[in-house]
């Protein structure tokens, strides 16, 4: 007899999987050292917990992050995390993306910021085969998404995609666990998917009623690519309209329409076409000088003994690495030949 999805997330082996997921990247923690002393046991008890219908979501840690932005983070305890990675591997996930566009392109597995780049970059091609040099973009923002989701919304965009009834009541649960009414809280793995499925409607809205054929989502970042810009004020008003019915707005000062030629923002890259439609991708500007300012910083506390040098070469591999799906071979040149310079300088 198959297993039912409670007793399949409450499998002490699926548990104990998640706990080791979750410990991925924080095994330094005091915390999650201690958790993960006692693993067995505190599996086994979360697995009796959750067969019997006793778990209960514990309290939350507030605290603020400042990379990249300026965020405020409600985090949930280790053995919450545990429960609800099994959900999320075990069924959620899979049950909630069903329907999704493809897209769709943020926190699904096999998706992500290069999936959504490589995306765009085609629809680029395509469109200026369709249209030439009047390739247009349009871009959105949705103001303070987490921050401004109604819960009710949010249980009812759940209720609508998730079929089995203890699951769903699990991700109810966690979405009360927020205080108030509105706010969906960053720190939770299955919040992100809860955000995604607040937006599928709208995925829906632009690509069936509005027609729109160049389309793509990465969380609240949004671009429509077209000919021309006459659409721009009708495809405003459309997609306010459908954001006002859940209670989320534009962000006023990150929405644009700009000829492709001139080049646009999305996900950390200035995009632009030439006049032949070849793609140009370069690194924002933001993003190179945020990167010279931190690795200034950990170079600055490695000479200082607090940081082992190891901390700043795996920051600088790992930024070269993200700007080398783009046109940024000199970027990167020149950000190595930053980085040595300052083991040569004293007054770091």
């Amino acid at each position: 007899m198959a297993k039912s999805i409670k007793e399949t997330v409450a499998d002490f082996g699926n548990l104990y999987d998640a706990m080791q997921r979750c410990a991925n990247g924080v095994r330094w923690k005091k915390s999650v050292i201690r958790y993960l002393q006692n693993g067995l046991a505190n599996t086994e008890k979360l697995r009796e917990e959750l067969l019997s219908g006793t778990y209960r979501i514990g309290p939350q840690v507030r605290f603020t992050v400042y990379e990249p932005k300026r965020r405020e983070v409600i985090a949930m305890r280790f053995r919450d995390r545990q429960v609800h990675q099994s959900l999320l591997q075990k069924y959620l996930a899979k049950e909630i993306s069903r329907h999704f566009i493809h897209d769709n392109a943020a926190g699904q597995k096999g998706k992500g910021p290069d999936f959504a780049l490589r995306r765009i970059r085609a629809m680029l091609e395509k469109a200026y085969r369709m249209y030439g040099n009047n390739v247009y973009v349009y871009t959105y923002d949705i103001k303070s998404f987490f921050g401004s989701t109604r819960h009710d919304v949010a249980k009812a965009a759940i209720k609508k995609r998730v079929r089995d009834k203890w699951a769903c009541q699990m991700v109810c649960n966690l979405i009360d666990s927020f205080d108030g009414d509105v706010g969906i809280g960053l720190g939770s793995d299955i919040a992100q998917y809860i955000e995604l499925a607040v937006l599928d409607d709208l995925d829906h809205y632009v690509k069936e009623q509005l027609h729109v054929r160049f389309y793509a989502r990465y969380m609240d970042d949004f671009v429509i690519i077209t000919d021309g810009k006459e659409n721009a004020r009708v495809y405003r008003e459309a997609i306010e309209h459908e954001l006002g019915r859940i209670g989320l707005e534009l962000h006023p000062k990150k929405c644009r329409v700009v000829p492709a030629s001139r080049g646009f923002k999305w996900l950390g890259y200035r995009l632009r076409q030439t006049p032949t439609g070849k793609i140009i991708m370069t690194l924002d500007k933001k993003k190179i000088v945020h990167e010279r300012r931190k690795l200034k910083r950990m170079v600055r506390l490695v000479k200082l003994g607090r940081l082992p040098k190891e901390t700043p070469d795996h920051s600088l591999e790992s930024w070269a690495s993200h700007a080398a799906h783009g046109n940024n071979h000199r970027i990167t040149h020149k950000m190595k030949e930053y980085y040595q310079g300052l083991w040569r300088d004293d007054n770091v």
